[in-house]
């Protein structure tokens, strides 16, 4: 082996884990001008079909990044006319019951909705169902046309120590030479088992499930062509497995209980003929290819913080936050970390960002984290529920006998009443943020539930998407790059007059080297309704930094400094509900991994 070692002295930023998260990241910092290394330990793209659906919210950031439209084109993407529906059935070899159908509408249908219900209320973009190594090897094939972004494949992360004025990280390539960057910071995208995390000791708070699954990924056109119950996106069994279509045609996912498997080595190929039948029966089907498979367990945790003390070394998706697919909140919000993340270190490296724009990373995101995980355990406890319902024989579920009749009506409402679980309008963009990087306008908070989108520009609130008088285009595609200062005028004198006032905010950004585009918006009272002031100011991610009606007797300065973190809110103070949601968090976590951690609500094995 070479003992070769090349140092790097000029690498702003090296992200580890070219995944979606790291991938996302790169792309954001080469879109805002920042430099980046992308390290991965893979050459090959992953062959595991991680990524089911990207949802509305990063949809919505894809548009802002202005990759949304070729994401939807490309071949492997899953039309947009396939639903979103979600079968329950009772077996599926053609001798079982439709227990239930969440149906959802296509992507083309949830466009249709959100320009009918143009109210503020929706996202600015549909979802989108794509496997990962579609996406994976799209974006990496875009990310290496990228100037500012140095992509390394077959790169290992090995350690990193961290000084005063960066991080030091060492790697070692697929020849087996070393190489150690110095960087200003360390962002770890490396999944939910983290070396980087675990390097720098930032402990877990929940841990593994207790619960394993083996996982089939197979191509069966005989199964495609003979589903019972007619095509769909989800189907969940009564004996607690569950079949993904992945493509909308003959490509699948099996995940199948791992106690209903015989003992001994696992031949995937009996995975998949043991989920069509109930429990301790098989129906065989002819399968084309099998592409991978594993066993699993899902994991229910967060990081104690996101960085570390001195906020060099930074964690973005799983590397933060693991959780359970129900829901499908998993990469999505990593999709969100990793926008977030992109715009702040971009500020600090071009000089006119302050380091409470990293601690108000944390501050921000890891509150919502929880909230989502909490809601990804009701989930959990609904299929907990859904799983006493069934019998233990299963016989009985498919008479035709008055008690069989009785328990399917009986578990078809209780599913009814239960709900899709990819519908949390609240969870999903309903995101509003506390820091002391928001500039707060001392308007109350309105009511936050899980199920439904409020839309607001109070302060640290995702501003909403509204489409202007043309129905085509949205508020959001006006956003400048960065940041953006919308400014809401009528077609009067007095109103243009009005205008030249944020001249003066425009100015002293300039002065202060912040980059602000200004939009002035003349006769859209609809727009400007929902919007709720005639000046808004927006961050890179969305989200609002500050409002008013104008500027008089505001000291911009203090605004500018504040929101781009060179000084904290002078009255800032701490979110009690954000101290209570750890609180119940923890409590949360506890009930959940007793079962495998014995009680202990932080991941030891995590800092190790």
């Amino acid at each position: 082996m070479s003992s070769t070692v090349s140092f790097s002295h000029d690498v702003p930023i090296v992200i580890v884990g070219a995944g979606p998260v790291g991938m996302i990241l790169a792309y954001q910092l080469d879109r805002l001008g920042v430099p980046c290394l992308l390290a991965e330990r893979s050459l090959e793209i992953s062959k595991w079909p991680k990524l089911d659906l990207t949802n509305r919210k990063s949809m919505e950031l894809f548009r802002i990044l202005e990759i949304t439209q070729e994401y939807r084109d490309l071949d492997g993407s899953v039309s947009q006319d396939a639903t979103f529906d979600t079968q329950f059935a009772t077996r599926l070899d053609g001798k079982g019951h439709l227990l239930a159908n969440w149906k959802l509408p296509s992507s083309k249908g949830q466009r249709d909705n959100i320009k009918n219900v143009n109210d503020g209320t929706q996202c600015a973009e549909a979802g989108q169902r794509c496997m990962q190594p579609v996406f994976e090897t799209w974006l990496r094939k875009k990310l290496q046309t990228k100037s500012n972004i140095s992509s390394k494949f077959g790169w290992t992360y090995l350690v990193h120590t961290e000084g005063d004025q960066g991080v030091s990280t060492t790697f070692v390539d697929q020849n087996g030479e070393y190489h150690v960057l110095h960087s200003k910071y360390l962002i770890a995208c490396d999944g939910g088992g983290s070396r980087i995390r675990k390097t720098a000791r930032i402990p877990m708070t929940g841990g593994q499930m207790p619960m394993r699954m083996h996982l089939v990924h197979f191509r069966s056109r005989q199964f495609a062509e003979e589903r019972s119950f007619g095509k769909y996106w989800h189907t969940f069994c009564s004996h607690g497995g569950v079949i993904l279509d992945q493509n909308d045609d003959d490509i699948f996912t099996a995940h199948l209980p791992t106690h209903l498997l015989p003992e001994g080595p696992v031949d995937p190929a009996e995975v998949v003929y043991r989920i069509m039948a109930p429990a301790g029966e098989r129906h065989e089907i002819k399968i084309d290819e099998i592409y991978a498979h594993s066993e699993w367990a899902p994991n229910f945790s967060i990081a104690k913080q996101y960085h570390t003390d001195t906020m060099r070394v930074i964690l973005a998706g799983d590397s933060a936050h693991r959780m359970p697919p129900h829901g499908g909140y998993g990469m999505n919000s990593g999709v969100v970390d990793a926008v977030d993340l992109g715009w702040r270190l971009a500020a600090i490296v071009k000089g006119y960002g302050g380091d409470l724009l990293l601690k108000s990373y944390n501050m921000e995101r890891r509150p919502m984290q929880i909230r989502t995980l909490q809601r990804a355990h009701r989930h959990i406890m609904e299929h907990i529920e859904l799983a006493q319902m069934y019998p233990q024989d299963n016989n009985p579920i498919d008479d035709d006998t008055i008690e069989g009749q009785e328990l399917r009506a009986r578990i078809g409402k209780f599913l009814e009443e239960s709900g899709p679980e990819t519908e949390d309008r609240g969870v999903e963009i309903d995101l509003r943020y506390h820091s002391p990087t928001i500039y707060p306008d001392g308007t109350p908070e309105l009511e936050w539930t899980p199920d439904r989108y409020r839309p607001s520009t109070r302060p640290g609130s995702r501003a909403p998407h509204v489409f202007m008088k043309d129905g085509e285009t949205s508020i959001y595609d006006l956003f400048g790059a960065e940041w953006t200062l919308v400014h809401f005028v009528d077609d009067d004198v007095e109103s243009v007059n009005t205008a030249s006032s944020s001249d003066s905010f425009v100015a002293a950004a300039s002065r202060l080297k912040i980059p602000i585009s200004r939009v002035i918006i003349k006769e859209e009272p609809h727009v400007r309704r929902i919007w709720e002031r005639n000046m808004v100011l927006v961050r890179p991610d969305t989200h609002v930094a500050w409002r008013a009606d104008n500027i008089w007797g505001l000291n911009i300065d203090e605004i500018l400094q504040v929101i781009s973190g060179q000084k904290e809110f002078s009255r800032f103070q701490p979110s009690r509900a954000s101290a209570d949601a750890e609180a119940n968090f923890e409590a949360l976590v506890k009930g959940i991994t007793d079962g495998v951690t014995g009680g202990a609500t932080i991941a030891q094995d995590d800092i190790a």
